[in-house]
């Protein structure tokens, strides 16, 4: 009796880990996912305030766009991409913040007084080159892995007024 009880209980265990390892691979892949789409979705100028969310090959894209046609072209990059299956577009169409009167200067300064609020991307500023020219922001070097490239994507994302962001020459 004893022994079939532990038997049942290393099973139901290892059952368990099995499906916390797929989960959590998942949801890397899926993370991942997340970060190519942004590679290739923050390049277009106007869509710097869309967020795209993958859930098992449907991608769902939110955010702000001054244009129909800025939304139309979110949706038709993520359907673009290998694995795709399903886009959901929920990105609202309106008057955006004004931007007029911000220069590279003010851009880059929000953008490294973010990063000095974060002690991780701030110990690998070093190995990083980001430059902006007319709100436009590339952003070069080597991060240790993709969950410190999607900080540091998510974290320039929130400064206000970049048109658009290109780290194709970012490696993690």
């Amino acid at each position: 009796m004893n022994r079939s009880l532990r038997i049942t209980c290393t099973l139901a265990l290892a059952l368990a880990v099995g499906f916390a390892v797929q989960a959590s691979a998942q949801s890397q892949a899926e993370f991942k996912r997340e970060l190519k789409a942004g590679k290739d979705l923050y390049k277009e100028p106007g869509l710097m305030e869309v967020t795209v969310k993958s859930m098992r090959g449907m991608m769902m894209i939110t955010g702000n766009v001054a244009t129909e046609e800025q939304s139309k072209k979110a949706e038709e990059i993520i359907k673009g991409m290998r694995g795709v299956k399903e886009v959901r577009n929920r990105i609202r169409v309106g008057k955006v913040e004004e931007c007029g009167a911000a220069t590279d200067a003010t851009v880059m300064g929000k953008i490294d007084k973010e990063i000095e609020n974060d002690e991780e991307l701030t110990q690998a500023r070093r190995k990083i080159d980001i430059q902006t020219k007319d709100r436009n922001v590339v952003v070069k070097g080597e991060l240790k892995d993709y969950s410190q490239a999607g900080s540091l994507i998510n974290l320039i994302k929130r400064v206000p007024c970049i048109n658009s962001l290109n780290y194709d020459e970012l490696e993690y």
